[in-house]
C-alpha cells in the first residue's frame, strides 16, 4: 500500500494518504474538505538522482579499487 502526498489547490494544505489496491477515489483535503487536490512527487519516490542529495543511498561505485 503506497503512501501518496497531496496538496489542496484551495488552501494549499499538504497531506498524506494511504492508497489501497483498487481504490480509485480522489482524496479530499482534511483541512477544508475540498476535492481539488493534486498529487505531489516526493523525493522518496525518485530513483537514480545524483548530486544534490536526491537519494538516500550512496552513489554507485565506478569500479574496483
Amino acid at each position: 500500500m503506497p503512501i501518496y502526498e497531496y496538496q489542496c489547490e484551495c488552501c494549499e494544505n499538504c497531506f498524506e494518504v494511504i492508497v489501497f489496491t483498487g481504490d480509485n477515489d480522489k482524496p479530499v483535503c482534511p483541512k477544508c474538505c475540498n476535492k481539488k487536490v493534486k498529487r505531489l512527487i516526493s523525493a522518496s519516490n525518485c530513483i537514480g538522482l545524483s548530486g544534490d542529495g536526491g537519494s538516500c543511498s550512496p552513489g554507485a561505485s565506478t569500479g574496483f579499487s
